[in-house]
């Protein structure tokens, strides 16, 4: 079975992020992962998490949001023990997930979970840091979630916003951003990009009909994020081959 390096790897050129206002460029040839996370694809990183004591889990589920927390773990390489949804032991306090323990430490709710992430882990050590890559955390649960999911009043997901014909503000926008920049921050692969692009990755696993054509930066986007290594490990690699595939359909 080919390893998910091999199957991704030949996706990378495609999603480097291109000038606004050029001809569209032929099909870059195919390079290596290496060469590819070398355009700014590396994660920031504060302390020394391989050298981190104090013991980090996490309850979750793959059919949860879960592997968003799992993703930028496996970025800053935090050693954590995975837990399932049902250990008596989860500090959620309404019984879901995700939920994190951290020495005394027990939060609740993927966004919040990333941002002590980030705090602990990720560097983000002066309060500019951390306004930079929360606020984009917040705006992933608080205004493109509902955008990129449509829920009905019992809370079940029924459709993506990302189909409709009129172009959401949110993706407009976002589209406008990541023609400026590589990820979220700037050139460094951060907290902020976790938050992002879980949910715009999420669109094409369970929606596979619909399109990011016509955001071709935010595609773009969408590609270097799925390619990275920390990826597949938190979602598999067959779930990544899967979407840098769709994706490469989308920008080629």
């Amino acid at each position: 079975m080919a390893s998910s390096a091999a199957l991704l790897g030949g996706h990378l050129a495609t999603f480097a992020r291109r000038p606004p206002r050029r001809p569209p460029r032929r099909r870059s040839r195919r390079i290596a992962p290496a060469a590819f996370l070398g355009l700014g694809g590396k994660a920031a990183r504060g302390g020394d998490a391989s050298n981190a004591t104090s013991g980090v889990t996490l309850w979750g589920s793959p059919g949860s949001r879960s592997p968003l927390v799992d993703w930028y773990l496996h970025e800053l390489d935090v050693p954590f023990d995975a837990k399932s949804p049902g250990d008596p032991n989860n500090p959620h306090p309404f019984g879901q997930i995700p939920a994190l323990r951290d020495g005394d430490v027990e939060v609740f709710e993927s966004g919040a979970i990333l941002m002590y992430i980030a705090d602990c882990y990720g560097g983000l050590d002066t309060p500019a840091k951390r306004a930079d890559a929360n606020k984009w955390v917040v705006w992933a649960n608080a205004s493109l979630d509902p955008v990129l999911f449509i829920e009905n009043e019992r809370g079940q997901v029924l459709d993506s916003g990302a189909r409709r014909a009129e172009s959401p503000k949110a993706l407009t926008r976002l589209e406008s951003v990541l023609s400026q920049r590589e990820f979220l921050s700037g050139d460094a692969f951060g907290v902020a990009d976790v938050a992002v692009a879980s949910y715009l990755l999420f669109v094409p696993i369970f929606f596979a009909d619909v399109s990011f054509a016509r955001w071709p930066n935010t595609a773009r986007y969408m590609g270097r994020c799925v390619v990275r290594p920390a990826y597949s490990k938190a979602f598999g690699g067959r779930t990544a081959a899967y979407l840098a595939e769709r994706i490469e359909s989308w920008v080629a």
